[in-house]
């Protein structure tokens, strides 16, 4: 669905036409210098889970804007599976608010659940071709 610009009338969708979803393996290329994985990979890969899920909403390009929070509960540790799961929160004139969970599977556990290792809320703004913003759909209550 696409804005209708000439009416002032957007469509809508639902935050479930956004949902993105990324796994991704850890390798000792990724931790820090305690052994851990380090943030900035987990970083990396919520920004990226959070404008592929803007993008779908925007139904085009959208630009991170700013990460309002970031919340790391728990380390991810090489050979863990990352989880990282996205989804509209919030949908504006021109500017979205995604929020994301990022679990952690245990590579050599594989009776315990996954571990809910981080979570973050991030805004984007939908741009044009020539890098300004513009409309985005309106976001359905569920």
């Amino acid at each position: 669905m696409t804005a209708d610009i000439t009416t002032g009338t957007r469509a809508h969708k639902a935050p479930a036409d956004s949902r993105v979803t990324l796994a991704h393996i850890m390798s000792e290329h990724d931790t820090n210098l305690y052994g851990t994985i380090h943030g900035g990979v987990v970083m990396k890969l919520i920004d990226d889970a959070a404008a592929a899920s803007a993008g779908r909403h925007a139904d085009g390009p959208a630009v991170t804007v700013s990460v309002d929070r970031m919340t790391f509960l728990a380390p991810a540790r090489t050979g863990d599976l990352l989880t990282v799961h996205a989804t509209l929160e919030r949908a504006g004139r021109t500017s979205m608010t995604v929020a994301v969970q990022v679990t952690a599977e245990r590579w050599n556990v594989t009776t315990s659940p996954a571990t809910e290792m981080a979570t973050a809320r991030l805004s984007f703004v939908a741009i044009d071709a020539d890098g300004r913003p513009r409309p985005v759909p309106g976001l359905l209550e569920t």
